[in-house]
């Protein structure tokens, strides 16, 4: 790392080298002829170059990156996909930036407030997507441009302080406790079927993901004195979860046998990349419950469940494995039922209802 000063044209730059890039920075003043003047100016450029010095020891000014910041932003959202899943929005979010007049050839460097604005408008109203699509591919956007912070190639992100796409509230289906019994008591063949209905019920008991199931093994059960309980790192969030296990949940995976530390709990779910939504479909179907159920409603079926009662929201929230309570309310939903027994709980007013009638 190195800050030099020096002289091109008459005018005086910082010739900075750091992290193996070599950068000039304009300090936008012209060598005075004065000899006093520039006797003050050289004073005041040895001031910016040591205050340079000591931001690039701190790690507190990021210099940017004026090479990659060329680099179209289509191409920067496209070597970020490398590393994505096949259905990750930073890959699809490419063909929307292709439809957009100029979106495919704009420099990342040249992406401003407005454009932003105006592409995402693009993306709501003249796409022809959902909105909470439409918002979903925004949300690629922002992502990258956030990177391209970090990474030095933006100096500032101009997504920043623009709402963004209005979504409407999602319902997710749910068990309710009889539905949940009586879906216990329905077997689906085989024994691939066999399998998904115990990984979906024992799912149902301890809000874990569809990808924790999966990666699921058994040095991941630890028993304590009060029983045992899944203690992981969480495939989605990485994030240490620890749920204890309720009796039902644990007999759901205990056949008495020994186990391999590293072998996985649900070894033929765990080795299929079929989506097997179709199967729960089929199930609840044939157990007479028309809800569309599918792998996540397991994860929305214990906190619902558990709110329902009683448990508070923050211990739902250890549970589940979020970060914040709001994230934990939009699981835990409340059916008819709870809702009209809340209701009731009112007081009866004690009033003429002739009078009632007649105002």
């Amino acid at each position: 790392m190195s800050v030099s000063i020096r002289i091109k044209k008459g005018r005086y730059y910082l010739d900075i080298y750091h992290n193996g890039r070599r950068t000039w920075e304009k300090l936008g003043l012209t060598v005075a002829k004065d000899p006093q003047t520039a006797k003050d100016q050289k004073q005041l450029v040895e001031t910016i170059k040591a205050k340079r010095e000591l931001q690039l020891v701190s790690g507190q000014w990021g210099m940017q990156d004026k090479f990659l910041a060329k680099m179209t932003l289509y191409e920067y959202i496209k070597k970020i996909g490398e590393k994505k899943k096949h259905k990750d929005r930073m890959k699809k979010v490419l063909k929307w930036l292709e439809a957009y007049p100029g979106g495919a050839s704009i420099q990342l460097g040249q992406v401003t407030h407005k454009w932003f604005m105006n592409f995402q408008d693009y993306l709501e109203k003249e796409s022809g997507l959902a909105n909470i699509t439409a918002n979903t591919y925004a949300i690629a956007i922002r992502q990258a441009l956030k990177q391209a912070v970090m990474e030095n190639i933006l100096l500032s992100d101009p997504s920043t302080g623009i709402k963004g796409i209005s979504v409407p509230d999602t319902e997710y289906d749910y068990l309710e406790l009889a539905e949940l019994l009586k879906l216990a008591k329905v077997d689906i063949s085989g024994d691939m079927g066999a399998e998904i209905k115990r990984a979906f019920l024992f799912a149902c008991y301890c809000a874990l993901r569809i990808s924790d199931i999966k990666s699921l093994k058994w040095k991941d059960v630890t028993h304590t004195t009060t029983g045992a309980q899944i203690v992981k790192q969480q495939v989605k969030t990485k994030k240490r979860v620890a749920v204890p296990l309720h009796e039902s949940a644990w007999s759901l995976i205990n056949d008495g046998a020994i186990h391999n530390s590293e072998d996985k709990i649900f070894p033929l779910l765990a080795a299929t990349n079929t989506d097997q939504n179709r199967n729960i479909i089929t199930w609840t179907k044939k157990a007479g419950i028309t809800k569309h159920i599918t792998w996540h409603s397991a994860r929305r079926t214990c906190p619902t469940l558990l709110h329902e009662l009683g448990v508070d929201i923050y211990t739902i929230q250890k549970i589940c494995g979020h970060t914040k309570t709001s994230t934990t309310a939009k699981y835990t939903s409340v059916s008819d039922q709870k809702l009209r027994e809340a209701v009731n709980t009112l007081p009866k007013l004690e009033m003429d209802m002739q009078f009632v009638k007649k105002a």
